[in-house]
């Protein structure tokens, strides 16, 4: 049994500013910026915070755009359409990244896929490593790119609410049409959390799951677990069942003790 760690949502790379937690933990899920076209209908603009008034438009300054500029505009910044990867009311997540491909295809009922973002920290503004969601594996799909169009289209179309099917319904290609995409459906247990859990200290310059944050979720590990700043993908032994337990019992942050007594 398996669960694969993934890196997601906007950072320092597309979005200003970066998500932050709060005091308890909280977070917003600030899906990237989509880098083409696509038929996904929601933007910042009308994506609603979770943990206050009003949309995620408002807590952005600006957004890489689909020209690879930066825009300080904010109808620009409103009207701009989401990368819903993963989506968690729906249970979907796909990918491209290579190293992401290889891990996830291998996936299957049983198993469950995690999710981790870059947050700044609420004690001292360091951006550090937090898992965000996770949910089990139903099944998985692989669209290759020897694939006829026919299967390839058909793949997709049973995938509606995925993100990477959004932009091939928009475009009549995928973003990278010479690379395999794989597609995750899932399943409770799991879902956005409420709270982040917080998986790294950075420190300096890197990166690295340790101590007894490692020992909950990669047991296996014969040292720390580096989630560095391409947010590898990682694989940990936990099943899905004790996955959701570990997280369950993982300590969040409270006021006056920010890391969650794991310091």
């Amino acid at each position: 049994m398996t669960v694969v760690l993934c890196g997601v949502a906007g950072d320092t790379t597309n979005v200003d500013p970066a998500p932050r937690a709060d005091a308890y933990g909280r977070f917003e899920y600030v899906p990237i910026p989509e880098k083409c076209a696509t038929a996904e209908t929601t933007t910042y603009g009308d994506r609603p915070l979770r943990h206050a008034d009003g949309v995620l438009a408002d807590r952005l300054r600006r957004v890489r755009t689909m020209a690879g500029a930066w825009s300080d505009d904010p109808t620009v910044v409103a009207g701009h359409a989401v990368h819903h990867d993963p989506n968690f009311a729906r249970f979907t997540y796909g990918e491209h990244r290579p190293g992401y491909v290889a891990r996830l295809r291998e996936l299957g009922p049983g198993d469950a896929v995690a999710f981790y973002t870059g947050l700044r920290c609420p004690a001292d503004d360091y951006m550090n490593r937090w898992l965000i969601g996770y949910f089990a594996v139903e099944r998985v799909a692989v669209v290759d790119p020897d694939d006829a169009p026919e299967e390839r289209a058909a793949t997709l179309a049973a995938h509606p609410h995925n993100a990477h099917a959004k932009r091939f319904r928009a475009r009549g290609a995928l973003h990278y049409d010479d690379r395999p995409v794989v597609l995750v459906d899932g399943t409770a247990p799991g879902g956005l959390l409420r709270r982040a859990v917080r998986l790294t200290e950075r420190r300096d310059g890197s990166f690295r799951c340790a101590g007894t944050r490692r020992e909950r979720f990669f047991p296996d590990a014969d040292g720390p677990v580096g989630l560095g700043s391409r947010k590898p993908a990682r694989r940990s032994t936990l099943d899905a069942d004790r996955f959701a337990a570990a997280v369950e019992t993982a300590p969040r942050p409270v006021p006056g003790d920010p890391w969650g007594g794991e310091g």
